[in-house]
C-alpha cells in the first residue's frame, strides 16, 4: 500500500475530477456538478459585470462608420502589350488590390489630402476614448512618454497609424468591388477618408502604371541600342562573307549570280546539243542526196524532197521543174521518135546537165551545213568547259553558304527584334501619361452610426462576468482543500472510505425525540435496571441522543451508515480491537463510536465501548458523569474491571470510562498492563471499540498501537482540510501501517450530489435529521 508520501502534492487540484479516460457522461456530470457547487460565484461574477457593461454604454461616445463601394475593373488598356499583363485577375489578385488599398502609399496621400496630421483626433496616443489622458496624466506624473508626437513626421505617423486602425475594407461577394469602411466619432471626417481612399488607390495606380512604363522606356532604350548595335553587325558580317566567297545576289530574294549563270549554261548546252545533232542529221541527209546525184541514180529526186533546204533552194527549185519538164518532153519523144532520135538524145544531155547542176547546188549546201555543223560543235564543246568550270564554282559557293544562311538568318533574327522592340518602345513613350486605371467609384461614402452596439457590450460584458466567475470559482474550487467524496480518500490517503455518514440537522431532533417510546421498551428497561441494581452492576443512566436516534430509527440513513461500516468491517477485515481517531478535535470520532458500539449491542453481539481520550473525556462525562473509576485504574490495579464497567439497560452495551486524573496516562496507555487488558477485553468481548484522542495529540494515539488492531480514521466532510491529514499521518506511522478506513462525517447529503457524480447519496434518500455529539 503506498505511503502518503507518495501521494500527489498538496498544491495538486483537490476536488472531483473525472478520470483521464472519462467518459463523455463523466465529464458532462463533472462540469454539471462544478456549476452546481460554484454557482454563487459565477452569478456574483456576473453582476459584478453587469454595473461596468451600464457605465460604458452611458459614457461610450458614438461612432459613425462611412462606407463607399470601388470596382476594380480587369480592363485590357495600352500597358499590357508593353508590359506583358495579360493574365485573367483572380482571387489572389482581388486580395492583393485589397491589401494595396491599406498600403503606406494610399494612407500617405490621404494623410496629406485632408491634412491628417494636424487633426488631434489621429495624433494622439490612443485611438479609444480616454487613453490619450491616461498616457498624458502617466507622463506628467513622470511615468512613459510624451503622447503627443512633435515632429512631422512622428505626426504623420501617428496619422497614418489611427487611419489603419479605423480602416476596414472588405470584397463585395465574389466580385470585383470592394467595400471601404472607415470608423470615427466625426461622422464628416469619416465620409470624406472613406472617399479619400478610393482617390488616393486611384492615384497610387496611375503613378505606379507611369513609373513603371518609364522603367520600361528607359529599359527599352537600353534595350534597342543593343540590339541595333547587334543588327548591324550581323549584317555587316554577311556583306564581308559575301565578299569574301564571291557570292553575289541578284535579288534581295537571295538568288545567286552563279546560280543563274550555272543555270542558263546549262539550259544553253542542251540546246547547243540539240542544234548539233540537228544539223548533223542533215548534214548526213544532204551528203546521201548529194551522193545520188553523182551517182546517177535513176530518180534521186526521192532524196532532195525530204531535205528542207534543197526544197527551199529557188535555184533547186527552178533546175527541178526544168528537169522534169525535160523529162516528160524526153519521155514523149521517146515515145514518138525513139530513144536514139537526135532531139531526145539531146534531152537526154539537158536532163544530164541539170542534174549536175542540181548536184552542185546540193553540194554548196552541203559545205554550208558542213560549217554550221562545226561551228556548232565548238560551241557545245565551249558551253561544256563553262558548265565544268561553273559547277566547280558552286560546289564551293554552296559550302560557303551554309555558314552565309546562319549568318543571314542572324541578321534576320536581330533585325526583326530591333523592329518589335522599336515599336513597343514608340508605344511606350507615346502611353506613359495615359490617364486610366483597372479602378472607379462606384458609390459615394453614406454614413451610418455603429457604436456603440448595445446587444454586442452585453454580451461582451456577460461573457465578461461568466469568465470572471467561473475563474473566481475555480479558484475557490482549486482552494477548496478538504475532503468532499469517496475518490478523494482514495487517491489522497490511498485507503478505503467505509462510509458517508449524514449530518444529523438540530430542525429534526422535536420530531425524533416527540415520539413517544413503545410501552413495552420503557418496561423491559426498567426491569434491566432493576436487575442492575440487584447484582451491583453499574448502570448507564442516561440515554444519549445518538443512542436514542439508534435504538428508536434503525432504518434511518444515519443507522444505515454505521451499519455498513460495521458490515464492511465485518467482510474485510477479523480485528475485534477497534480504535476511532480523527485529525482535529470536535469532528464526531466519539459520536461515532458511541452509535458503533449502540448498533453492535442492538443486534446481540457483546460489545464493549473504552474511552481511551485521556485529555479530553467526552464519552465518560456523557455517559457515566459519575464515574469516579475508570480504564486508567484498571491499568493501575487500584480497581478490578468489573468494577469499572458500566451497563446500558436497554441494549445491554458495556462502557468503560477513562477514570480518574492521572498524570502519566500516556506512559500507563503504552504499558504492558494496558495491553493486557485489551488482550483480556478481546477474549471476553465481539468487538471492543475504542474512542481514542484526535491525531494533534499524536502521543496519546501512537501509545495505543500496541493493543488496537485497526483504526478508524474520522474526517469531517467539508471542514478538515487534506493537508492537515496527511500531515497527522505522516506522524503516526502506527496509525497508518493499520488503518483499516476513513469515515467521512457530518456529510451534507443534499450538498453532496454537486460532488458525488455517480448518486451514491441518492441511496439513502433525504436524511432525517437528529443531534450529534462532537
Amino acid at each position: 500500500m503506498p505511503t502518503l508520501l507518495e501521494q500527489p502534492p498538496s498544491g495538486s487540484v483537490i476536488g472531483p475530477e473525472p478520470p483521464a479516460s472519462a467518459t463523455l457522461g463523466a465529464q458532462i456530470d463533472f462540469v454539471t456538478g462544478f456549476l452546481r457547487r460554484r454557482y454563487l460565484p459565477i452569478l456574483l461574477g456576473l453582476l459584478l459585470s453587469l454595473p461596468f457593461g451600464a457605465l460604458y454604454l452611458y459614457f461610450a461616445p458614438a461612432t459613425y462608420t462611412a462606407s463607399s463601394v470601388m470596382m476594380v475593373e480587369p480592363r485590357k488598356t495600352p500597358f499590357e502589350p508593353v508590359l506583358g499583363s495579360n493574365a485573367v485577375p483572380d482571387a489572389v489578385w482581388i486580395e492583393s488590390q485589397n491589401v494595396a488599398l491599406k498600403s503606406l502609399n494610399v494612407a500617405s496621400y490621404v494623410v496629406k489630402q485632408l491634412r491628417l496630421a494636424d487633426d488631434p483626433e489621429f495624433v494622439r496616443s490612443g485611438v479609444g476614448w480616454g487613453v490619450a489622458p491616461l498616457d498624458k496624466l502617466l507622463f506628467r506624473l513622470g511615468w512613459g512618454e510624451d503622447p503627443e508626437p512633435k515632429s512631422e513626421p512622428e505626426r504623420v505617423g501617428a496619422a497614418i497609424t489611427a487611419l489603419n486602425n479605423g480602416l476596414n475594407i472588405q470584397r463585395v461577394g465574389q466580385s470585383y468591388m470592394m467595400r471601404i469602411n472607415f470608423h470615427s466619432q466625426n461622422k464628416e471626417q469619416a465620409t470624406r477618408i472613406s472617399n479619400a481612399m478610393i482617390d488616393g488607390y486611384i492615384f497610387d495606380q496611375l503613378n505606379a502604371k507611369y513609373q513603371a512604363n518609364r522603367r520600361a522606356s528607359d529599359w527599352m532604350q537600353e534595350r534597342l541600342q543593343a540590339l541595333r548595335e547587334q543588327a548591324s553587325a550581323a549584317e555587316r558580317a554577311v556583306v564581308d562573307f559575301k565578299a569574301k566567297n564571291n557570292i553575289v545576289t541578284l535579288t534581295a530574294g537571295g538568288a545567286l549570280m552563279n546560280e543563274k549563270e550555272l543555270s542558263e549554261t546549262s539550259g544553253g548546252l542542251v540546246s547547243a546539243r540539240v542544234h548539233t545533232s540537228d544539223v548533223q542529221m542533215r548534214l548526213e541527209r544532204i551528203e546521201a542526196v548529194r551522193k545520188a546525184y553523182q551517182q546517177d541514180r535513176p530518180n534521186p529526186g526521192e532524196y532532195d524532197e525530204t531535205v528542207s533546204e534543197a526544197m527551199s533552194s529557188t535555184i533547186i527549185t527552178t533546175l527541178r521543174t526544168k528537169y522534169l519538164d525535160l523529162m516528160n518532153r524526153e519521155a514523149d519523144w521517146s515515145a514518138r521518135y525513139g530513144k536514139n532520135h537526135t532531139a531526145v538524145v539531146n534531152l537526154r544531155n539537158q536532163i544530164r546537165d541539170i542534174r549536175r547542176s542540181i548536184g552542185d547546188e546540193l553540194g554548196r549546201i552541203e559545205q554550208q551545213f558542213k560549217s554550221e555543223y562545226e561551228l556548232a560543235k565548238k560551241r557545245e564543246e565551249e558551253l561544256d568547259k563553262s558548265l565544268g568550270k561553273l559547277v566547280s564554282q558552286s560546289t564551293e559557293t554552296n559550302q560557303a553558304q551554309i555558314t552565309l544562311f546562319s549568318l543571314d538568318a542572324a541578321a534576320k533574327s536581330y533585325r526583326k527584334l530591333y523592329d518589335n522592340f522599336l515599336q513597343r518602345h514608340t508605344e511606350s513613350v507615346q502611353q506613359q501619361t495615359y490617364p486610366v486605371t483597372e479602378a472607379r467609384q462606384i458609390s459615394a461614402a453614406f454614413v451610418k452610426q455603429t457604436g456603440p452596439k448595445t446587444a454586442l457590450v452585453a454580451m461582451g460584458t456577460i461573457v465578461a462576468g461568466a469568465m470572471i466567475g467561473v475563474g473566481f470559482a475555480a479558484f475557490r474550487e482549486i482552494m477548496d482543500r478538504k475532503f468532499r467524496t469517496r475518490e478523494q480518500v482514495q487517491s489522497v490517503l490511498a485507503t478505503e472510505c467505509l462510509a458517508l455518514v449524514p449530518v444529523l440537522a438540530d430542525s429534526g431532533r422535536k420530531r425524533i425525540f416527540s415520539k413517544p417510546q413503545p410501552l413495552a421498551l420503557e418496561s423491559r428497561r426498567e426491569a434491566q435496571l432493576a436487575v442492575n441494581r440487584r447484582e451491583g452492576r453499574r448502570s448507564i443512566c442516561f440515554t444519549p441522543k445518538i443512542m436514542q436516534t439508534i435504538i428508536d430509527a434503525p432504518a434511518c440513513a444515519y443507522a444505515e451508515a454505521i451499519r455498513s461500516i460495521k458490515l464492511t468491517l465485518d467482510m474485510n477485515s477479523q480485528a475485534k480491537i477497534i480504535g476511532l481517531t480523527s485529525c482535529l478535535p470536535s469532528e464526531g470520532k466519539s459520536t461515532l463510536a458511541v452509535a458503533m458500539a449502540t448498533l453492535i449491542a442492538q443486534s446481540g453481539a457483546r460489545v464493549i465501548l473504552v474511552d481511551c481520550d485521556v485529555r479530553h473525556c467526552s464519552i465518560s462525562r456523557l455517559l457515566a458523569p459519575n464515574a469516579s473509576t475508570g480504564l486508567l485504574d484498571v491499568v493501575a490495579g487500584t480497581i478490578d474491571l468489573a468494577n469499572a464497567v458500566w451497563t446500558d439497560a436497554t441494549t445491554q452495551l458495556e462502557f468503560l470510562p477513562v477514570g480518574g486524573s492521572v498524570a502519566n496516562a500516556t506512559e500507563l496507555l503504552a504499558s504492558k498492563a494496558t495491553k493486557s487488558l485489551f488482550d483480556t477485553l478481546q477474549i471476553k468481548y465481539d468487538y471492543v471499540i475504542v474512542d481514542l484522542a484526535p491525531l494533534v495529540a499524536n502521543m496519546d494515539v501512537r501509545a495505543t498501537s500496541g493493543f488496537i488492531d485497526s483504526y478508524l480514521l474520522v474526517i469531517e466532510w467539508g471542514s478538515t482540510k487534506i493537508d492537515a491529514v496527511q500531515y497527522a499521518l505522516r506522524h503516526a506511522p502506527g496509525v497508518q501501517a493499520n488503518i483499516a478506513g476513513v469515515i467521512l462525517n457530518k456529510v451534507d447529503m443534499a450538498a453532496m450530489g454537486r460532488y458525488d457524480s455517480h448518486g451514491a447519496h441518492y441511496y439513502y434518500g433525504q436524511p432525517r435529521p437528529t443531534s450529534s455529539v462532537n
